[in-house]
């Protein structure tokens, strides 16, 4: 699948060469979560509530940076896709403070044919999320599609599902009707270079 030029800034992973776009973010006060190994969540998600419903994490190959998927709701309503990104940043010797930033899709530009995206800078974009949710069970029927090649923009997709269950919380699952909870970005990368895409988005495109 081969997608071109989209236009919005969000960081999922630090992919060298498209210099991916800080939004504001907001300090977490209390003690800084230790840092973990590349593809290793190194915090902890906003717990599910009414308004907000987790569903997966995701982290990335390159550094401890995190991010928790989840849904906004509205009583019975899904309002959109929440993106919760957990980044370290070194504060002095030894230790590390904890920045949060919270980015929300409407539905409407979730199920729109440009659909969401969660990570790029304009011409680049690196992950794609778009679908539609079904009324009213909310079931949902979602392409995510990843820059494959920053040099060619060359897209690569898979497809989830993502469903309400009987305890009222959302499960993602994949083309085999695997449960997701944990996604890792795998980027490819060059001698020199760095980072030029994605080879795929473990866990969620099998």
């Amino acid at each position: 699948m081969s997608r071109k030029s989209f236009g919005r800034n969000t960081a999922l992973v630090g992919l060298a060469m498209f210099a991916l776009a800080a939004l504001p973010v907001r300090a977490v006060s209390g003690p800084a979560a230790p840092a973990a190994a590349p593809g290793q969540q190194s915090g902890i998600c906003t717990s599910s509530s009414t308004s907000i419903k987790q569903f997966a994490t995701i982290d990335n190959n390159r550094d401890d940076t995190f991010q928790c998927l989840g849904l906004s709701i509205e009583g019975d309503t899904v309002k959109g896709i929440r993106l919760e990104t957990h980044h370290f940043v070194s504060t002095g010797r030894h230790t590390e403070s904890e920045q949060v930033k919270i980015e929300e899709f409407p539905m409407a530009v979730v199920e729109s044919l440009h659909g969401a995206v969660l990570d790029g800078v304009p011409g680049h974009d690196a992950i794609i999320l778009q679908g539609h949710f079904s009324t009213p069970s909310g079931k949902a029927t979602l392409v995510t599609s990843f820059l494959y090649n920053g040099f060619t923009s060359e897209y690569r997709s898979c497809q989830m599902t993502l469903a309400r269950t009987p305890d009222a919380s959302w499960r993602l699952a994949d083309r085999l009707n695997r449960t997701v909870s944990h996604i890792v970005v795998r980027t490819r990368d060059m001698p020199l270079i760095g980072a030029f895409g994605i080879a795929n988005l473990d866990g969620a495109c099998a």
